[in-house]
């Protein structure tokens, strides 16, 4: 009889582990599922963040880009700075030597009518 009663409670015992064994297993099923659940929504998160970053580095190209063209813009702006300075120094050279040619011709036609008036 001690034994039927040590095997009644093995038994009830035995029911309450199996009990808070199929408790364990949903509880597991349902960190798994949740699991699952994060997991997706991480893997979505990591491709839209993929995609954003793709953006953002089409954008700094697209700003290197416009970078790249006025700097070009700048390097021909110098040029054509470059290029007035040297028609600058031309002009004010053509006028030095011309200014000095009329100078010499008047002086010349001066000292021509001086000699000729001479008396």
């Amino acid at each position: 009889m001690i034994e039927e009663g040590r095997f009644g409670k093995l038994e009830s015992d035995v029911q309450h582990l199996q009990a808070d064994m199929t408790e364990v297993k949903g509880e597991v099923k349902s960190l798994r599922n949740a699991f699952d659940l994060l997991r997706g929504e991480f893997l979505s998160f990591r491709t839209e963040v993929a995609k954003e970053f793709g953006t953002v580095a089409k954008e700094f190209g697209t700003v290197a880009k416009e970078f790249g063209s006025v700097a070009s813009e700048f390097g021909s702006v110098r040029a054509s700075i470059e290029s007035l300075r040297t028609d600058i120094e031309r002009a004010k050279l053509w006028m030095v030597v011309t200014g000095s040619g009329m100078i010499l011709s008047v002086w010349g036609a001066a000292l021509a009518l001086a000699r000729f008036l001479k008396p």
